[in-house]
């Protein structure tokens, strides 16, 4: 009976340990009010005008109002109406992923003669935790050598490559994406750019993206939050949100690559000639349209990636481990031994 429930209070723990660290919505606050003081009861509606999604709230006895669960992002347009009172519009507001964004609004009685309503937006005064958040049109222009995440995340400043925060090994990360989460819980497979290191996603020893970036909406990277929500990690939560089909048709199409033309000579070996075998090529397209207007959308994204890299230090190298005939020797043994295939050796490319 006592390992029965041990078991059960030990899944219990799993699933919330699991549950942690899932940020993928965005929130709205503020103060509705009026020259005189607060206006409680007043109707907010905010439009999320790509897709024509529609969320309502109304102020409460202090004239405070919150919204949550909204997709990052945006335009958002905001409609505040209250009996007697002129309707305040709000347009072009963009959320961040993870945030809690403040909205104070004013409104005047309608009987009033008004020439101008100015609305100004800001952030919650009160900080979330260290972290960086990197929005949509940031990452259309960020500059980026293999497409993946990574490339995104080193804006962090206390961030550094293969996905390491403060000097803390990438294992310790917890990388979310739309709430699932994407760990490489071994970590051997080689990094994106490489043949060692490691990204520490799945996918990695094929040295691609477990996502395309052209599918990434927005991203955020928490290093010390005070949301009780954010957990299970100790280096940097990664938390990234993938696009949506919306109320237009939208699409891209892209093709990146380079060659050995691209980068520099041999620093192992020769050193006289660059890597002529080496090549990395990627391409793929996305689209997004409307199935059903306001209600149902359609969303994909296809990538294709090639890349070969020769081999260093093969058998044989000047500046190689073992030699030929050392080689062809340990080839023999392990057929004739034990009957196995040891492979190529010498010169020879990786292809992926």
């Amino acid at each position: 009976m006592k390992s029965r429930l041990l078991f059960l209070w030990s899944m219990v723990l799993l699933f919330v340990t699991a549950a942690q660290a899932q940020v993928t919505t965005a929130s709205i606050n503020g103060k509705i009010k009026d020259e005189k003081g607060i206006i409680p009861g007043a109707t907010i509606v905010v439009v999320h005008v790509p897709t024509g999604t529609i969320s309502k709230s109304s102020s409460n006895e202090t004239g405070l109002y919150r919204i949550g669960n909204l997709n990052p992002g945006g335009p958002y347009k905001i409609t505040v109406t209250y009996i007697g009172y002129s309707p305040v519009v709000k347009e072009n507001i963009y959320l961040t992923l993870g945030a809690d964004q403040k909205l104070d609004i004013n409104i005047q009685e309608q009987g009033n003669q008004l020439a101008e309503v100015s609305v100004k937006g800001q952030k919650g005064s009160a900080k979330s935790g260290a972290g960086t958040s990197i929005g949509e049109g940031q990452i259309k222009t960020l500059p980026t050598m293999n497409r993946s995440l990574q490339d995104v995340t080193r804006v962090t400043p206390q961030g550094s490559k293969d996905n390491t925060f403060g000097g803390t090994n990438f294992r310790y990360n917890n990388v979310t994406i739309d709430g699932a989460i994407n760990n490489d819980a071994i970590g051997f497979s080689p990094s994106l750019g490489g043949q060692s290191g490691s990204s520490g996603m799945p996918g990695s020893s094929t040295r691609t993206n477990p996502v395309s970036l052209d599918a990434i909406q927005d991203v955020t990277v928490l290093l010390a939050p005070y949301d009780v929500k954010v957990g299970n990690f100790l280096g940097g939560s990664i938390n990234a949100v993938t696009r949506s089909g919306t109320n237009d048709v939208t699409g891209s199409v892209y093709g990146y690559g380079r060659n050995a033309s691209l980068i520099g000579k041999n620093k192992i070996g020769d050193n006289a000639k660059e890597p002529s075998a080496f090549h990395d090529y990627q391409t793929g397209f996305r689209v997004g349209f409307p199935i059903i207007k306001d209600k149902l959308f359609f969303f994909t994204n296809e990538e294709i990636t090639r890349r070969q890299d020769p081999v260093i230090l093969g058998a044989g190298s000047p500046d190689g481990i073992i030699t030929l005939s050392q080689a062809q020797q340990i080839s023999d043994r392990m057929k004739n031994a034990y009957g196995l295939d040891a492979g190529a050796y010498g010169d020879y490319n990786i292809y992926s």
